[in-house]
């Protein structure tokens, strides 16, 4: 009977652990105009969820997850990057990975307004081609995790509140 229960009492927190946290990855794929007049506004960026780093079939959020906001009197791009209730982000790559004008802290970041975290551009970068994978932690098993509609709802709301 000790041995049965040692052993339960080792087992148990292993079998909560399997399922305890997940991760998802987020590509965010932002491109520059090709007019001379739109170079100095922000380069549009589409959010793309993905199961895996190498994910074949993305699924891309429908709607513009990005807004301006004013920083130091400069204007700073922000773009939800859908992992809400995450523990944490962070950044796997960004591609190119040799990019002129994107430098980690000082051109882009990722930042947690909680529950949600966002990807921050600003100075050259903010204008250019640039993609960032993003992978996301979550606390809870995926199969807890609340469908594509149900977050992409929740961030098209907190995107077209942040553009007001």
């Amino acid at each position: 009977m000790t041995r049965f229960l040692l052993l339960l009492l080792v087992l148990l927190p292993l079998s909560f652990s399997l399922e305890s946290k997940h991760w998802q990855w987020r590509l965010i794929t932002c491109k520059a105009s090709d007019s001379p007049v739109q170079k100095k506004d922000a380069s549009s960026c589409k959010v793309s969820l993905l199961e895996t780093e190498n994910d074949p079939n993305p699924r891309p959020a429908p709607f513009d997850p990005c807004f301006e906001e004013d920083n130091d009197g400069k204007p700073r791009n922000y773009c939800n990057i859908v992992c809400p209730g995450a523990d944490t982000a962070y950044l796997i790559k960004r591609i190119p990975q040799n990019h002129r004008s994107c430098f980690g802290h000082f051109t882009y970041k990722i930042e947690k307004r909680s529950p949600n975290f966002f990807i921050w551009r600003d100075a050259k970068c903010r204008s250019s081609s640039v993609e960032f994978l993003i992978r996301c932690e979550f606390l809870s098993a995926r199969s807890t995790f609340r469908s594509d509609e149900d977050i992409f709802e929740e961030a098209n709301r907190i995107a077209a509140d942040l553009r007001q």
